[in-house]
């Protein structure tokens, strides 16, 4: 039973690596007929759009069949997640396998429209079979990632992570590389390498640190005795931060994509405007994914059903609007860390020069942080069973 379980665990770990293989490969296969044109790397240059591409699963950069990557399934997770959450449309009289269609239709809708937009963006030249061609084939090679993470869900660790993580490392080791050469160059090198390293090494440290760190709800528990400690139901204060990253570099990949076809002096493309917006959007989509993880109707509906209360708060509606006003209280250093880290990430290089590139770095170190912490997290949860038949094993020692 202990080999069956650790053979199961290396299994999955094994699929997982053998997906990242084929995207990365995917990533350098060129796409057919693309020719981009210097607008179009003057848009990867100017704007924060390859960034974004690469925390949602895509990759701007290089024009390839896995270019659009993860980024329409972003969009529809957030279109299924805002019909679920305000029960519009008579969503909730969908089953499991409805809602599942739907979110494949609109993610193919999103990924047409998507490829569409990127084939027109890159090349002025206009063959209507060699557009729809190349359309074709980023919406199947988006696709293919799509089905790729969601075989991964089932066969190997971490769904999509793997993809977006392998998308992130895929900019960053490059952008740090060529900073790390940059402060070779200046006086004192390496001290500003040791500041660079501490300051990284801070920074994940408290990363994690406000990853786990949560407000305590106390709960009253009638069915146990008066005596006992009250119960503790932990709100993180940071819970929502991952999909704000992922959801939310997806949603803003789309003015800057939009953005050609209006003036440079356009109000959409100028920058402080994009960065007020990403700040906003920032801070709504945290809020939006922390009420979703942690619904004040359904947790005050699943206190009184268990009969439990909060001291002071009378069960039902009352409840309801307290964890409400609770969550908008509590979720807020998040909301606010997060979107500045996001607008510094995106829009810090405007600011620092010759240095643009250490701006992104922090972002970077988070993601990463987050994307291997989730990894991590499930690799253990598989290996619970190995470590229990290890435990068994050795007490019959």
């Amino acid at each position: 039973m202990e080999k069956k379980n650790l053979l199961n665990v290396i299994k999955k770990v094994s699929f997982s690596l053998f997906i990242v293989i084929i995207y990365v490969m995917g990533l350098y296969i060129p796409l057919p007929f693309a020719e981009v044109t210097r607008q179009y790397v003057e848009t990867i240059r100017n704007t924060p759009i390859s960034i974004l591409g690469a925390f949602s699963g895509a990759n701007f950069t290089r024009i390839s069949i896995f270019s659009i990557g993860l980024n329409p399934l972003m969009f529809s997770m957030l279109i299924i997640q805002l019909l679920s959450f305000t029960h519009s449309f008579g969503f909730d009289a969908l089953s499991p396998k409805q809602v599942q269609y739907l979110m494949q239709f609109l993610t193919m809708i999103i990924t047409i429209i998507q490829a569409a937009l990127l084939v027109f963006a890159f090349t002025n030249r206009r063959d209507g079979l060699e557009d729809f061609e190349m359309i074709l084939i980023l919406s199947a090679g988006s696709c293919l990632v799509v089905w790729l993470c969601y075989r991964n869900m089932k066969y190997g660790v971490g769904a999509s992570a793997p993809v977006i993580l392998t998308s992130i490392l895929n900019g960053a080791i490059p952008n740090i590389i060529s900073n790390v050469k940059l402060l070779l160059t200046m006086k004192y090198a390496w001290v500003w390498l040791a500041a660079l390293a501490i300051f990284i090494l801070l920074l994940i440290k408290f990363w994690l640190a406000f990853t786990k760190a949560y407000y305590p709800l106390k709960v009253v528990n009638p069915s146990l005795p008066a005596s006992s400690n009250l119960m503790t139901v932990p709100l993180g204060l940071n819970m929502a931060a991952m999909m704000m990253y992922m959801v939310g570099m997806a949603i803003l990949t789309l003015p800057l994509m939009v953005g050609r076809y209006f003036s440079p002096t356009s109000l959409i493309n100028n920058w402080v405007f994009q960065a007020s917006f990403s700040a906003v959007m920032g801070i709504l989509i945290f809020y939006f994914f922390t009420f979703v993880n942690f619904d004040p109707k359904e947790q005050a509906k699943s206190f009184r059903n268990n009969h439990y209360y909060i001291p002071n708060i009378a069960p039902g509606r009352p409840t309801q609007q307290y964890l409400n006003r609770l969550i908008w209280i509590i979720a807020f250093p998040g909301a606010i860390l997060n979107a500045f880290q996001l607008v510094f990430g995106l829009y810090g290089g405007n600011f620092l020069g010759n240095y643009a590139g250490f701006a992104i770095i922090p972002m970077n170190v988070v993601m990463i942080t987050m994307f291997m912490g989730g990894i991590k997290d499930q690799i253990d949860t598989i290996l619970f069973p190995y470590r229990y038949d290890r435990l068994l094993k050795d007490d019959n020692q």
